[in-house]
């Protein structure tokens, strides 16, 4: 009758010892794993907890697999995730500074809806000095197109933070997170729900803060 084996081994054959089995760390895959899809993060800032996911699970992997090493296998692996993760995030930091710095064309200066805010702290100002500093000015700003009537053959629309979709953001935009654009000369578009990218001459209209005072002459749209 033939004996048990122990657990954890495989029975030898005749002369040769047992060989104990060792299990796939499931870090190291997953580190893997986030490490194929980190190259992502070029795409976007919000795709950057990716590689950073990636890096950490390769490295607790690494740890792990090291500890116990007649218990887990995949070291190699979890070094390759790790190895991917790290580079991605890296290169897709270069890449979106890269693109943020390139996509304003000169002479225009960048305009952030922060910018526009005005302060807690002084009530009785409508808007902030930043925003009455742009006065005039020749930007490069971004947003969404708020929905109106209109679909096609517009030239004139509101440009808000939002598209309306975040669960966390306000459905009802502030009057200082409003930018009426107007387009100049033959310039037209159409609505999308996707991000716009706008040149323009920059007006302040700081008696109008009930309003919408912001505006922007656009001679560009993207």
């Amino acid at each position: 009758m033939a004996l048990p084996l122990e657990p954890n081994s495989i029975e030898p054959h005749p002369g040769r010892p047992a060989v104990r089995y060792r299990a796939l760390a499931p870090l190291a895959i997953a580190s893997m794993v986030l490490g194929v899809l980190s190259p992502a993060t070029a795409l976007s800032w919000t795709l950057f907890p990716i590689p950073m996911a990636g890096a950490a699970l390769g490295w607790l992997a690494q740890r792990r697999i090291r500890r116990a090493p007649d218990e887990w296998v995949g070291l190699g692996l979890a070094r390759v995730g790790l190895a991917l993760s790290v580079a991605s995030w890296v290169f897709g930091f270069c890449w979106l500074l890269f693109a943020r710095g390139s996509e304003v064309p000169p002479g225009y200066a960048r305009i952030t809806y922060e910018m526009l805010q005005p302060d807690p702290q002084k009530p009785t100002q409508p808007v902030p000095q930043s925003a009455l500093d742009m006065q005039d000015k020749k930007v490069f700003m971004q947003g969404y197109m708020m929905p109106s009537r209109r679909q096609t053959g517009i030239k004139e629309f509101i440009l808000s933070p939002t598209n309306g979709e975040c669960q966390f953001c306000s459905k009802a935009p502030r009057p200082t997170e409003k930018v009426r654009v107007i387009l100049q000369g033959d310039l037209e578009t159409v609505f999308t729900t996707h991000l716009v990218r706008i040149t323009g001459r920059f007006r302040v209209d700081a008696e109008n803060a009930a309003g919408v005072p912001y505006g922007i002459e656009a001679d560009w749209i993207h």
